[in-house]
């Protein structure tokens, strides 16, 4: 069965690890079909998060599921190895094979399908992406989005069950950015996994996000919702707790987030 198509229920984990003696991890988090967004300050854990549901890092403590399928559960000592959590990872430095040829490099992932299957999924990933054109050509003779777009197809072609972005788009241009994000949000409108996207920019959580997570202290999380201010109906805000009560025209700078759409 593909592990993406009965998974559709969301991601869920629970991850407790102490990285050092001056910081502890402690999170419970729940990402739904859609973008969710892990949005906080550096050293608030976002990728450390990332790397527990990747399987490259052994929470002390928790469990994680995408769907009914258990990934790693202490207690129960389930943990999966990462190669068959069927999950896709793009990293901040994007990790591209630099002697592959783009099409080479979306291939890897496809090792052991028949040839024809192979080249059907990464025409048709590619085609998604707009890389199509650049198959044959290596990573460092291509510009950083269309690098970025590389990584992103190769991370999906392989239809994994969730999809992880580690600051995916923090070096390219806004122009650039933006024409990512709708590709994204286009292919993800026909698949419906749960991606889990970290990043410092408000311009990507209003463009992205279908539910958010906010990390303004070290380990400290909490889920935003869209409220509605009663003195300002008709604008929206992102909220860091549901308890805020805070109007929107009198929140301090720290406060405010990127009106909802």
């Amino acid at each position: 069965m593909n592990p993406s198509t009965s998974l559709r229920a969301g991601l869920f984990a629970t991850v407790r690890a102490r990285r050092s003696d001056a910081f502890s991890l402690d999170v419970a988090l729940s990402a739904p079909a859609g973008v969710t967004i892990l949005f906080g300050a550096s050293g608030s854990g976002k990728s450390t998060v990332l790397r527990a549901i990747a399987g490259l890092l052994r929470p002390d403590a928790g469990s994680i599921a995408i769907g009914p399928r258990v990934l790693f559960d202490r207690s129960a000592n389930v943990d999966v190895a990462a190669r068959d959590r069927h999950i896709g990872y793009v990293f901040q430095h994007l990790a591209l094979f630099p002697h592959l040829t783009v099409e080479e490099n979306l291939a890897f992932g496809l090792y052991g399908q028949p040839p024809e299957t192979r080249r059907r999924k990464v025409r048709e990933i590619a085609a998604s992406f707009r890389i199509d054109h650049l198959l044959e050509r290596r990573p460092p003779a291509i510009s950083g989005g269309e690098r970025q777009r590389t990584a992103l197809a190769r991370s999906l072609v392989t239809d994994p069950a969730a999809l992880l972005l580690d600051e995916p788009l923090s070096a390219l241009d806004h122009v650039t950015q933006s024409r990512i994000i709708d590709d994204l949000r286009r292919w993800n409108a026909a698949h419906e996994i749960p991606i889990l996207y970290v990043t410092h920019s408000h311009r990507e959580v209003f463009a992205l996000a279908t539910t958010w997570w906010s990390s303004t202290t070290a380990a400290s999380w909490l889920p935003a919702r869209r409220t509605t201010c009663s003195r300002c109906p008709s604008r929206r805000r992102w909220r860091s707790s549901p308890a805020s009560r805070t109007c929107c025209r009198r929140a301090s700078s720290s406060e405010r987030r990127t009106p909802a759409r």
